[in-house]
């Protein structure tokens, strides 16, 4: 088992990582959740796959009631929120009664918007099964849901209590969805890890190791910015761009923060601050994970980056690699993209 605390003061939590820790939830679980009940919200692709080994693994301890809710990124969206929020309160669920949120990073991410906001917040433990959620969005406290035509765009920051990772459930993932979730592994080695990038060269087994060194990336800039105002932003590489064209194209999310990277890259490039050494090896990566590369160019996307939650108050703050494994933060006026870059 790999454990990784993410220290956040009050707010602190495990991620533990085991083969087949599927069966051991209710041990863990334990050790954050004093009560009674139990509520699951997961998808209907992963209901067949996991939900009666989880409920086989906490029913000795705990009262079990579930809500279930089409896979795919269209539930993230008001009206499954508010039929999520229905379902669970037509169950009498009460404040500080526990929600587990089984599944990919849709469920992660609707899980805890529905846990901050349902009777001002209340508990949730992320139990993540896809790639992409393991190594990425089950942790960090970003939860939330597209709105409007925008990815994520409403949403809140909720801790989880716990986060419970079985690389064991990457064995039912179709390919694309393995390769979606390499995406966002991938981006963590580029701006902050060259030793996992460079192991990913060679296709080793996605395990608890490489987990885990894929979430200490991401666990360093989360401890020393939880709220996303400086060093987090870096986590974005790959991100303004990739926004601008997952929902206008219908990429995965992986996909297309992997095409945003190329972006990103060149754009980078362009302004002096992205080495010229850096866009082949990670094209060739990205090419070896069966992940888009299709050659889109920035300046045609920069109006949708302006209208991003990545626009804070008229400063776009753009990510760049300087070289492979570190990266910086470059920030850029509304106005100076109009004027110069348009």
């Amino acid at each position: 088992m790999k454990t990784l605390d993410i220290n956040l003061g009050i707010d602190s939590y495990k991620i533990l990582i085991e083969d087949d820790i599927l069966s051991r939830l209710s041990f863990y679980i334990k050790e954050v959740y004093k009560n009674k009940k139990v509520y699951i919200i997961t998808d209907d692709t992963v209901k067949d796959l996991y939900l009666d080994k989880v409920i086989n693994s906490l029913k000795d301890d705990y009262q079990i009631d579930y809500v279930v809710v089409p896979h795919g990124e269209q539930s993230k969206s008001i009206e499954m929120f508010i039929h999520v929020c229905e379902e669970l309160l037509e169950k009498n669920i009460r404040r500080n009664e526990l929600l587990i949120g089984l599944g990919g990073g849709v469920i992660g991410d609707l899980t805890g918007f529905v846990a901050s906001s349902l009777y001002r917040g209340i508990p949730y433990v992320n139990v993540p099964t896809s790639l992409l959620s393991q190594m990425d969005s089950s942790i960090g406290g970003k939860t939330g849901i597209d709105f409007y035509g925008r990815k994520n765009i409403l949403g809140a920051f909720k801790q989880p209590k716990m986060v419970l990772i079985d690389p064991l459930t990457l064995n039912t993932l179709p390919k694309r969805e393995f390769n979606n979730g390499m995406g966002e592994l991938i981006k963590h080695g580029a701006i902050g890890n060259k030793k996992l990038l460079d192991l990913l060269f060679d296709k080793p087994r996605i395990d608890e190791n490489i987990i885990a060194e894929s979430l200490k990336v991401k666990r360093k800039v989360v401890e020393i910015d939880p709220f996303d105002q400086g060093l987090r932003m870096t986590l974005n590489f790959g991100h303004t761009f990739g926004h601008a064209i997952e929902l206008k194209y219908g990429y995965k999310h992986g996909e297309a923060v992997a095409i945003g990277m190329l972006m990103a890259i060149k754009m980078g490039e362009d302004l002096g601050v992205t080495s010229k050494e850096c866009y082949e090896p990670i094209l060739k990566i990205l090419k070896l994970y069966e992940l888009p590369v299709d050659n889109y160019d920035y300046h045609d996307y920069l109006l949708d980056v302006l209208n991003d939650k990545k626009n804070l108050a008229g400063v776009v703050n753009f990510i760049f690699l300087t070289k492979l494994g570190e990266c910086t933060i470059t920030k850029i006026s509304e106005k100076e993209i109009k004027e110069n870059l348009l």
